[in-house]
């Protein structure tokens, strides 16, 4: 159409262009602090011309289509750092927590105490029958039991709260991939290629795919028939597919007692992924809590266990400032048939040394001594027994000493030395050869108590630990020192104190590893160190990958981010067109008027 009609038609169409582009720009305009909102622009071309004499003439103008300012690469790249800074975010976070937790800078950690524990023995050793020295040994022993069980407990209710973080990280995905599996429904039933595109809804997705990143290190793939969006993790596992979305669920691990993540299939299949995933908040959560914060509870335990054992080897087949007439162990036996020399029955089975020996002195009730060697393996042999059970050290015990000690398991399973009415008794080292480790294992005579009891294995030692109730009632029992020459109680003796003292500087065989020989103390250092350096290296990928997912981000901001300068700008010239498209509508509808009022020719 050509003349004043088909001009009239191209304003019109021209103020129609005008307006749609103004309230694309208004939509940009009101969602300029929207998060995850895309740029929209208005996509206009020109009309078909018509052909007349002297050539083409233009028809105007037609909006085609609205479509969205969008970046495919910077939007994989902001989804994939989005994952990488989310792991790394979840374990500096608790390694922050954890390094409050050993908080040795303060001058107040185990290292301090530890100090304080070995000076304590020092001081035993120079003045034994001292009974406020014995009390401030007992007092500060306490004390370092009780801040490893405080740590113990803070780094195990740690692994609880991450517990609690992925459990609810998993209803946080399963929401999400709902979601965009009903955007992907949403958009393709409204997109039409090339005319309608579902650009608010492309948004949303989007940021639903970039929040799910938080979560789970994820893959997506656009399908360019439907426009439907599929995500994968571990490279090929679906979450969501066209419509339809995959779920995680949570169960509990009967060996660790913490949550498993599991993938669930549409055929009822499921997946353990816990420690498949290698990004976002769940895997960082779980890494740290089943890599990080269980090895410094291992190594927690293996410390404890060490001094433990240390203290209590020495002490158990020592003598404090007066003979007793009945010892008690700590550990709760089955029965007589509990094998000593068996770690899967004893906590401390290993150091049973089945060639081993120690003494027992009776003295009656003149004081009076008689010295017996107790060895478990011969009663065996003679017997016709293994010579390692409970019940093997009950006979050698009751046979060796003709009666004057009697051992017997009591009421609750406690291994038990009796002496005879009237008679006192009191262990020393064999000076035949070395000790069998007995009574230690047992926790007989012992400095520090721990909860054992035969058939439900230790697995956290620092939890049951204590100094032996015995000596708190009777700090006299103290082991300080051996028997003298004539097998008596010497109160100045302080060959034990000495040795446990000497703990402190003793290399021990194996204790960082096979083959790795350190102290006790070097030992909980090296722990401590390690704790700084895993510390120091998620701060230090925060810091990497915090600056990589801004720096995407402000790129992707800078193609897809609304500019209100622009769009003021482009508000203007619309304006202006739109006045000028008006304008033409009122000049064409003068010439239409003048055409319509002319008289007829006369």
């Amino acid at each position: 159409m050509s003349g004043i009609t088909g001009a009239l038609n191209i304003a019109r169409g021209s103020l129609d262009t005008s307006q749609l582009a103004m309230e694309v720009i208004s939509h940009n305009i009101a969602n300029a602090n929207t998060d995850g909102y895309s740029e929209q622009t208005l996509q206009v071309q020109a009309n078909n011309p018509i052909n007349t004499a002297p050539g083409q003439i233009g028809t105007g103008v037609t909006a085609t289509q609205v479509t969205r300012q969008y970046n495919a690469f910077l939007n994989q790249q902001v989804i994939q750092k989005t994952s990488d800074d989310s792991y790394w975010n979840a374990q500096q976070s608790t390694m922050d927590d954890v390094d409050n937790i050993f908080n040795e800078s303060s001058g107040d950690g185990i290292n301090s105490m530890m100090s304080t524990f070995w000076n304590d023995w020092s001081n035993l050793a120079t003045t034994p029958d001292d009974t406020s020295a014995r009390q401030t040994l007992l007092s500060d022993s306490g004390n370092l039991i009780s801040t490893l069980q405080e740590m113990d407990t803070n780094l195990t209710s740690l692994q609880e709260n991450l517990d609690t973080t992925i459990n609810s990280d998993v209803d946080d995905v399963n929401t999400l991939t709902k979601q965009i599996a009903t955007l992907n429904s949403e958009i393709t039933s409204v997109e039409v290629k090339g005319q309608t595109n579902a650009n608010d809804l492309r948004d949303e997705r989007d940021l639903d795919l970039q929040n799910l990143a938080k979560y789970l290190n994820i893959s997506y793939y656009e399908d360019p028939n439907t426009g439907a969006e599929n995500v994968y993790i571990l490279g090929g596992t679906p979450l969501v597919e066209g419509n339809d979305s995959n779920t995680l669920t949570t169960q509990t691990d009967s060996t660790t007692g913490f949550l498993n993540v599991l993938w669930n299939g549409s055929s009822g299949n499921s997946i353990d992924i816990t420690n498949k995933l290698t990004g976002g908040d769940i895997a960082g959560s779980a890494n740290v809590r089943d890599t990080q914060i269980s090895s410094y509870l291992d190594s927690l335990n293996t410390f404890t266990k060490e001094l433990i054992w240390q203290v209590n080897a020495l002490h158990s087949e020592g003598t404090g400032l007066q003979s007793v007439s009945q010892m008690t162990g700590t550990v709760q036996c089955s029965g007589p048939s509990d094998d000593l020399s068996s770690s899967s029955t004893f906590l401390f089975g290993d150091q049973y040394n089945p060639g081993g020996t120690f003494d027992i002195t009776v003295y009656d009730s003149s004081g009076n001594p008689t010295n017996y060697t107790i060895d478990t393996a011969a009663y065996g042999t003679a017997n016709g027994t293994s010579g390692t059970t409970v019940g093997d050290l009950i006979g050698a015990i009751n046979s060796q000493t003709g009666g004057n000690v009697t051992a017997s398991l009591d009421a609750d399973g406690h291994f038990q030395m009796t002496a005879s009415t009237g008679d006192t008794f009191a262990v020393n080292p064999s000076p035949s050869g070395s000790s069998s480790n007995a009574l230690a294992i047992l926790g007989v005579n012992t400095f520090f108590s721990w909860d054992e009891k035969v058939g439900q294995p230790t697995t956290d030692i620092i939890q049951g630990a204590g100094v032996n109730q015995a000596l708190t009632d009777n700090p006299d029992l103290i082991s300080t020192g051996y028997l003298d020459s004539d097998n008596q109680v010497a109160s100045g003796a302080n060959d034990v104190a000495n040795a446990i003292s000497a703990l402190q500087d003793t290399t021990i065989s194996n204790m960082g590893g096979t083959g790795v020989n350190t102290t006790m103390d070097g030992y909980y250092n090296s722990l401590v160190a390690q704790v700084g350096i895993d510390d120091q290296n998620a701060q230090q990928n925060v810091t990497f990958n915090d600056s990589l997912l801004s720096e995407y981000t402000t790129q992707k901001q800078s193609v897809t981010g609304v500019n209100l300068d622009d769009e003021m700008t482009n508000l203007l010239q619309n304006q202006y067109q739109y006045q000028a498209s008006s304008q033409l509508i009122t000049i064409i509808n003068d010439m239409m008027q003048y055409l319509f009022n002319m008289s007829p020719a006369s």
